[in-house]
């Protein structure tokens, strides 16, 4: 193998991919990544064995073909100090070189005879979805997924869609959720239920990015797939039963507002920087006119910001996690969100234009009662 590549672009394809490396894989060799020169380009992949991507890397001349396994970290920390525009990449199944004007790297690689390819779409089922969408919809729901490991289902996202087109994209993580619907091209008529890892979801969006084209999506039994011309990722299912959120959603509520995004949203940061680890609420109280957030604690003080708001009900009071409705603030783009809720026991929910909906869970101060 012989490339002669722009430094950047093949930096740049490298951080890409090095995105799905994990320091914890157990096998060392997916440390690596693959570089495959053929007529049609030049590919990088990797691996983590639950998530693969394989990306096609711009500015890159194909002198000689081949295919290599090299170490990501390395040769990524070497293409970002080299101050060269362009390098030349050459090597065989036991070394590359890496040059430069002023330097020389020879890299000691691996055989990529043992790497694990990325499974490859097949020509029947697969649904055409705009980039734009999936970039929208991931924004909105993969950040209530359940950060803690062992949650299994609530670990991912839970991807639907229905024979109309109706594409829709859930996530949970037990204290929240996020549930949002747009439409997707769907002539098959095709049924899709399933959860995908939310690093394999986030790993999908980022790669329609590269490309001004649908990007083609396949589920099979046990896998998410999605490729376009720039690339291709595959990542695992996540097994378990997803929650049925339906029943979640709050129907009937009887205090309803409509409220300033921005303005809540800074109200809200300005507020959450006197609460602790152990004071971990903001209060909102509604009365006529206003809605004020405030927040105490021992250690730190109190806070109390207010916001006008057409609110006209009787008083009433609810607290949450601040970081849990900041999170949903900074993401949505509408002018003003609405809320909905019934008392400060009951889940709260919050909406944004016709497709957005958000659940949130109060935090309950039994000795209030």
């Amino acid at each position: 193998m012989k490339l002669v590549a722009d430094r950047q672009a093949f930096l740049a394809a490298f951080q890409h991919v090095g995105g799905i490396i994990t320091s914890t894989i157990a096998r060392p060799m997916y440390q690596n990544v693959k570089v495959e020169a053929a007529d049609g380009g030049v590919y990088l992949s990797a691996t983590d064995l639950e998530v693969g991507l394989r990306v096609k890397a711009e500015g890159v001349e194909v002198e000689e073909k081949g295919a290599v396994l090299v170490p990501e970290e390395r040769v990524t920390a070497i293409l970002r100090t080299t101050l060269d525009e362009t390098v030349t990449f050459e090597g065989d199944e036991s070394a590359v070189t890496l040059k430069s004007s002023d330097g020389r790297f020879r890299i000691v690689t691996e055989d990529p005879a043992d790497f694990a390819d990325i499974a490859e779409l097949s020509s029947d089922a697969v649904v055409e979805v705009d980039p734009a969408v999936l970039r929208y919809m991931v924004d909105r729901t993969t950040f209530a997924t359940a950060s803690e490991k062992g949650r299994y289902a609530l670990n991912g996202v839970l991807l639907l869609l229905d024979e109309q087109g109706t594409f829709e994209m859930v996530a949970a993580d037990g204290a929240r959720l996020a549930n949002v619907k747009k439409k997707a091209s769907n002539d098959q008529g095709l049924a899709v239920d399933c959860i995908v890892m939310r690093k394999g979801i986030e790993q999908a969006a980022r790669l329609g990015e590269l490309a001004d084209e649908p990007l083609r999506v396949q589920v099979t039994e046990n896998q998410f797939l999605a490729e376009n011309s720039c690339g291709r990722i595959c990542c695992q299912l996540v097994e378990g039963q997803f929650p049925n959120y339906r029943e979640v959603i709050p129907r009937e509520n009887k205090n309803k507002v409509e409220l300033p995004t921005k303005a809540l949203l800074n109200a809200l940061q300005r507020a959450a920087l006197l609460t602790s680890e152990q004071t971990r609420a903001v209060d909102f109280t509604f009365s006529q006119g206003v809605l004020v957030l405030s927040s105490e604690s021992p250690d730190l003080g109190e806070a109390e910001i207010r916001v006008p708001v057409d609110y006209q009900g009787d008083e009433v009071q609810v607290a949450f996690n601040p970081a849990y409705v900041e999170q949903m603030l900074e993401i949505v783009e509408r002018e003003a969100v609405k809320m909905e809720f019934n008392d400060r026991r009951s889940p709260c929910l919050f909406r944004s234009g016709v497709d957005y909906l958000y659940v949130v869970s109060p935090v309950v101060r039994e000795e209030a009662d």
